[in-house]
């Protein structure tokens, strides 16, 4: 099947059995649960996008094989002109959801292509495993599906490595193998998106321990598969809320699930790592996924800072607070921060380089650095926010308020901003407003934010630990040396080229500090 349209996915997902559990309901059918109503709208709409004829050639590009339209997402990186082309397609789709949904189909797309890419490494254990990763992104290629993930182990006792844990299987690992697959036992966290997938992909991500080796488990498999459950967290937006009072939260709430894994069996050609011994070495040498990933994400947090930026500016405008000066000072910083994200945003293209292997990827440090700078950024966006918005935020009535056709002329006379905003216009920017800065909804993005790669803290001193400090350290001891060497200057090119970076076999968890991690 080449790529889907949101029916085909709605269609799909309808036939599917999966276990999953809200507030203590099992949810026999996720397609008909109004609680779920607003996000599989969105994901629908994700498909349509790709298809709409004025996105068609953005979203979609042309199989090698068979001629059929296929998500960009799924497409290699063989030129500059690819990363452009996925780039756009990445944005395209992160703007329809204003970056509030970062686990959207193409994420997952870019995630299993580094599967392919990597098939080599995955096959040093068993041959056959190289395999399965190849022909699983093919397989979601091809059938154009949703996947959802689970990286890390549920923060029972953090001092302890799985294998100390008081119950061995706490966190999910190899209980035994049969002539079908393996079966595995535990928990895993966070599956966002699950009652939306039809696939779920296992990941160990964070680095697994020295005699671990059972943990280290690498696999796929649908997302009604028996023994694997799904409990959702509460829903931060109830069924029922409208577009007008809620105009984020009622269409893009992400559920987030404990993934449960009761004696799941899991067939051979469904296992990329096996938990045999030197499973624990591979998995923290390699986690598998494709370098646009980092692209998908850049992209939703650009979107999600540009949407902020224009909430805090336009509150400012709609309330006739931006002539004073305390005001424009916090707006003017907004406005550098999103501009200085854009800059490396777009540079980290700009000074894109091949791998080894033929695929082109961004200046990954500039996008590393992106990446640690939008989550405070976004931070200081809804803390202005905030401040700008006071208490105008509770000044806002109910779109059932303004249908009341007595109380409409009390509104619109009370109600409005500054000359030539009405009070529609106001009260829908507060709305949306409250949705990013205040509600339950907005809370669960800040804290999303930051820690969806993982410990921030970790994450940065992995960024110290894997930087090249050649230059900087040259320009130190030119520094040292005095004034006879220190007109040794090197000249700056005339055109940045950068050198090819290393080929992503080593993710970020393989570079924490050692002391970080716990040890047998």
């Amino acid at each position: 099947m080449p790529a889907r349209t949101g029916k085909q996915y709605l269609d799909n997902l309808a036939s599917l059995d999966p276990e999953i559990y809200l507030n203590g309901r099992r949810i026999r059918h996720v397609t008909e649960e109004p609680v779920f109503a607003g996000p599989l709208r969105t994901v629908a709409e994700q498909y349509d996008l790709q298809l709409d004829p004025r996105y068609v050639d953005v979203c979609t590009y042309e199989s090698p094989t068979t001629g059929e339209r296929l998500s960009r997402s799924f497409q290699p990186c063989r030129s500059k002109e690819d990363l452009v082309a996925k780039r756009r397609h990445f944005k395209l789709r992160a703007d329809h959801t204003f970056g509030m949904m970062g686990r959207s189909p193409d994420f997952m797309n870019a995630f299993v292509l580094g599967w392919s890419n990597n098939a080599h490494i995955f096959g040093e254990l068993d041959a056959r495993f190289g395999e399965n990763a190849r022909r699983y992104y093919e397989h979601v290629r091809d059938h154009d599906l949703f996947l959802t993930h689970v990286l890390i182990n549920p923060a029972i006792d953090r001092s302890k490595t799985s294998s100390q844990q008081e119950d061995p299987f706490l966190h999910l690992g190899k209980v035994r193998e049969t002539d079908e697959g393996i079966v595995v036992r535990g928990a895993k966290m966070l599956s966002t998106m699950a009652p939306f997938a039809e696939e779920l992909v296992v990941v160990p991500f964070g680095g697994i321990a020295p005699g671990d080796d059972d943990y280290a488990v690498v696999f796929a498999v649908p997302i009604d598969t028996p023994g694997l459950k799904f409990i959702c967290r509460e829903p931060v937006a109830p069924a029922g809320r409208t577009e007008f009072d809620h105009p984020l939260s009622s269409r893009f709430e992400e559920m987030d699930c404990i993934a449960v894994f009761d004696d799941v069996l899991v067939p051979w050609d469904r296992v990329v790592v096996d938990g045999r011994p030197g499973s624990r070495d591979l998995v923290n040498r390699v986690l598998g996924n494709d370098p646009s990933v980092l692209v998908v994400n850049a992209c939703r947090s650009l979107a999600s800072v540009e949407l902020l930026c224009g909430v805090a500016t336009k509150i400012a405008d709609a309330t006739g607070i931006d002539s004073f000066l305390h005001v424009q000072e916090k707006l003017g910083d907004l406005l550098a921060r999103l501009d200085t994200l854009r800059t490396l945003f777009h540079g980290a293209e700009a000074l894109a380089a091949p791998l080894p292997d033929g695929t082109w990827v961004p200046y990954m440090p500039g996008l590393m650095a992106f990446h640690m700078q939008t989550a405070p950024t976004h931070r200081r966006m809804v803390e202005v926010i905030q401040i700008l918005a006071a208490g105008n935020f509770f000044y806002a009535p109910s779109g059932g308020d303004f249908a009341n056709e007595e109380l409409r002329p009390f509104i619109d006379r009370f109600v409005r901003g500054r000359p030539g905003v009405s009070a529609e216009e106001r009260v829908r920017l507060f709305k949306l407003a409250w949705d990013v800065a205040g509600d339950g909804f907005g809370q669960r993005l800040m804290q999303y934010v930051h820690y969806y790669s993982g410990d921030p803290v970790r994450l940065t001193a992995a960024l110290y630990l894997s930087a090249d400090k050649t230059e900087i350290h040259r320009t130190v001891e030119r520094a040292l040396a005095g004034s006879e060497r220190s007109l040794d200057i090197p000249v700056s090119p005339e055109r940045l080229e950068m050198a090819p970076p290393p080929p992503p076999t080593k993710p970020l968890t393989g570079m924490y500090p050692a002391k970080s991690q716990p040890s047998s």
